[in-house]
């Protein structure tokens, strides 16, 4: 599926990591943050928690306006991202 979101260089912050997204007028931040399951088996299993952050102007912080919604379009694209990834399990959604 062809998806129109523009992303620049990921980079490390000291909880984990940050990747800028841009999809059409609306930009965000994608911050990811892991914790393994020291598994012998598969080191790369574990818990992944990643937090949509949509990037708002002052003017709409002061307004309360531009929230990121539930049914925000970057977070559907990137549920149906991870669910369509066969090594990715039990992708779910909190608050």
């Amino acid at each position: 599926m062809e998806r129109n979101v523009q992303v620049r260089q990921p980079y490390q912050e000291d909880w984990g990591w940050e990747l800028p997204a841009i999809d059409g007028s609306d930009s965000y931040y994608l911050c990811m943050s892991g914790n393994a399951d020291d598994s012998k088996e598969n080191v790369d299993e574990g818990e992944w928690n990643i937090i949509i952050e949509k990037k708002r102007t002052i003017g709409q912080r002061l307004r309360g306006s531009g929230k990121i919604a539930s049914d925000d379009k970057m977070v559907r694209t990137l549920e149906e991202i991870l669910c369509a990834e066969p090594t990715i399990r039990d992708v779910h959604r909190v608050g």
